[in-house]
């Protein structure tokens, strides 16, 4: 097997981390500035909540899985510039049509969506629902760009992007803020400018180079591939925001549960980082040959599994640290719930390792079911549980249902693509450490244990679990550490 390049890797992953999550980490200077008496407060963070929640979907429609796709089509039309400028332009083109139609649904559906909300700053749709459309709109375009800059290694393209993106849309969502609305609508409207005004600037400079063209044939092998993987990303959207709209009759404690989720969008975009990195070698592994090639599929599987666990962990103390320290209203109660909330993903980073091969055979409708399955588990577990529980009732069913999804989606790969995983490495490892973040809750709200503790607690036994399930492997990189092209993660 050819080696690895440990230092590229870990190069590479650093960078495509770091600017993936760059957006919400700006968000951590945006938020405590917006915060605070005679600011905003949890109320206001629960509109928010709500708003974010219809942002990502609009965004998801607007997609329509494109930002995978070109991912894996990439390698069907890199040796051919012509047919390459055909796939983009067809893909951006696509984008800015859907994003066209959405902006006329509002236009259309707006009376209609504000009788369905109670809360009377909600229900002044019309007021900010073609912001949210922009808003989704330009997340994709720039989604799709960055990830054929990923496949291309343009990590120059890359960073350009990602940073221009994230600055924009936070400089724009405090000046909305503070100089148009002291309420969400003021961040909506400026998260709208910020991002918007890239996007379209992405989009006229790609269009001029590609040229403005929809190629049918390419759109309709697209669609095939694409179309489950959109119902995923529904689905995946059902899973994460659907509790928003259970809660959204109090809004104040769903403004703190919010707050506690908008680091967890950190957490969840540098592990889409970590995904973006791998995939590309994943691929072009599975593309020279899987079977012969397994060794690496399961060292490269096994660093992203590893990369989650150890940078969920770590991140926990210094964000609850965060919130306790910058944060003045009641929102500071969120600052409990980092671990459990941060945790809870390491079963996304494993449903990413069993999923890759899977949509690398363009089995996308077996991810269909899969998915499918967790959101019915997850609504109907929303649905009970909520009402009763508040927030731990929404933590509770995307556990669950996030586990169902991890299950399923190990035997639909097994299926499909045999590989040879160490699963104490790959599965019962991540299920262990979410399974500690549990018992560490419980022991929390029954007994009131300090969090801080127990966020000790959980870093010391994940990272020693992770000492002795690694050992053979650290003491082969310790050994091997000065060379260039190693591979000890097996």
């Amino acid at each position: 097997m050819q080696g690895i390049n440990i230092k590229e890797h870990f190069k590479l992953t650093a960078v495509y981390t770091f600017f993936a999550a760059f957006p919400a980490l700006l968000q951590l200077i945006v938020y405590p500035i917006i915060e605070g008496e005679g600011r905003l407060g949890p109320t206001d963070f629960g509109h928010l909540a709500v708003t974010e929640a219809i942002i990502t979907f609009f965004y998801i429609v607007s997609i329509f899985g494109m930002s995978n796709a070109v991912a894996r089509f990439y390698y069907d039309f890199r040796n051919s510039k012509e047919g390459y400028s055909r796939l983009l332009s067809t893909v951006l083109t696509g984008i800015a049509l859907r994003g066209l139609l959405l902006l006329g649904a509002v236009y259309m559906l707006s009376p209609l969506i504000e009788t369905s909300f109670a809360d009377s700053q909600l229900s002044d749709f019309g007021s900010y629902g073609f912001s949210l459309v922009v808003s989704g709109v330009s997340r994709a375009i720039v989604a799709t760009v960055i990830a054929l800059y990923r496949n291309e290694k343009r990590v120059g393209a890359f960073v350009v992007v990602s940073a221009a993106s994230g600055i924009a849309r936070s400089l724009f969502q405090v000046i909305g803020v503070f100089f148009f609305s002291m309420s969400f609508v003021g961040y909506v409207h400026g998260a709208a400018i910020g991002g918007g005004s890239i996007a379209l600037t992405i989009l006229l400079f790609t269009l001029i180079r590609s040229g403005v063209r929809f190629d049918f044939g390419i759109a309709r092998q697209i669609a095939v591939f694409a179309f489950p993987l959109f119902f995923y990303e529904f689905i995946t959207w059902g899973i994460t925001f659907a509790d928003r709209f259970f809660m959204v009759g109090n809004p104040a404690q769903l403004g703190i549960y919010d707050n506690a989720m908008k680091f967890a969008v950190g957490i969840q975009f540098i592990l889409l980082g970590l995904t973006a990195a791998v995939q590309p070698d994943i691929f072009r592994s599975l593309h020279e040959g899987g079977e012969k090639n397994n060794a690496k599929i399961k060292t490269l599987s096994n660093m992203l599994v590893v990369q989650s666990i150890a940078i969920i962990i770590a991140c926990i103390i210094p964000v609850m640290l965060f919130i306790d320290l910058f944060y003045q209203t009641e929102l500071r109660a969120s600052a409990a719930l980092i671990p459990i909330v941060f945790v809870r993903f390491v079963l996304r980073a494993q449903y990413h390792v069993f999923a890759l091969p899977v949509m690398f055979a363009k089995k996308t409708k077996e991810l269909l079911y899969v998915n499918s399955s967790a959101l019915l588990v997850n609504l109907l577990l929303n649905w009970v549980l909520i009402p009763r529980y508040g927030y731990y009732g929404a933590i509770s069913a995307f556990i669950v249902a996030s586990l169902v999804q991890v299950v399923a989606v190990r035997y639909v790969q097994e299926r499909v693509m045999s590989i040879n995983w160490n699963l104490s490495k790959v599965f019962v490892f991540p299920i262990i450490i979410v399974a500690l973040s549990v018992a560490g809750e419980y022991l929390r709200i029954s007994i009131g244990f300090n969090s801080y503790i127990l966020a000790t607690t959980l870093l010391l036994i994940s990272f020693t679990l992770f000492g002795w399930l690694y050992r053979n492997e650290l003491k082969e990189l310790v050994g091997r550490v000065k060379r260039t092209s190693i591979s000890p993660w097996q």
